[in-house]
């Protein structure tokens, strides 16, 4: 039997269980029967070892561009050099191998991780800003769209890109790691959004339409996302 934490409540009916971060949490009603939990438990051992194996495949493929000394810039590998300088800055390395970015501090800087990883961010920022202001405007032509009344960059957990009724488009930011063919879709699924501000199905029909490959794009996201992730240490 594998480790667990339980949580037991008055008020709860039936029994449950949550995997995250690879710990596995079973919450109960008092009454149950700790051997009765152990029991059910075990029948459920072959989906839980799956969810575990799952989301440690999914820590793997997170990025760690200080301690790997690269980062994936629309899919492909850019490497970072560190310098110093007068002022912190970024800047395009050119005549190398592989594209490279390097990022000068200051030697005034106490907290160098913290401004490695402000500069590299703002570098993707750019970047990825860049790119979606000329793929929002030719997906609004081919759509017969009026440009959104804004388009901002920031970071999110559980989203790729959001749409109000004010016709305000958000992206996430670690789209900037994606293939270009993804943040495609995402921008073709938020542009069909100033039409249909829901998940109908004329929704999905205008997004098949100018992105026929929408079903690929939503199993890459959901199977690959993670991969977008930076952790800075």
């Amino acid at each position: 039997m594998f480790e667990y934490t339980l949580k037991r409540s008055r008020r709860r009916k039936t029994v449950a269980i949550k995997v995250q971060q690879q710990s596995v949490t079973v919450y109960a009603p008092v009454g149950v029967a700790k051997q009765e939990l152990e029991s059910w438990l075990l029948s459920k051992s072959d989906w839980i070892t799956t969810q575990i194996q799952k989301q440690s495949q999914l820590l793997d493929t997170r990025q760690y561009p200080l301690k790997d000394n690269s980062i994936l810039v629309f899919a492909q590998p850019m490497a970072l050099l560190y310098g110093t300088n007068s002022r912190c800055e970024w800047r395009v390395v050119k005549n190398q191998p592989q594209p490279t970015l390097q990022l000068n501090l200051s030697g005034r800087v106490k907290h160098q991780h913290a401004m490695y990883q402000s500069l590299l961010e703002e570098f993707l920022h750019e970047q990825l800003e860049s790119y979606i202001e000329m793929r929002v405007h030719h997906y609004c032509i081919k759509m017969a769209e009026a440009l959104p009344s804004s388009i901002r960059i920031h970071t999110y957990k559980r989203r790729w890109g959001s749409c109000n009724r004010r016709r305000e488009l958000t992206f996430n930011l670690l789209l900037a790691s994606a293939p270009t063919t993804i943040i495609d879709y995402v921008i073709v699924h938020e542009l069909a959004h100033l039409k249909y501000l829901n998940h109908s199905m004329a929704f999905w029909q205008r997004v098949s339409e100018f992105y026929p490959e929408y079903k690929q794009a939503t199993k890459w996201l959901k199977e690959q996302g993670a991969s977008l992730s930076w952790v800075f240490e």
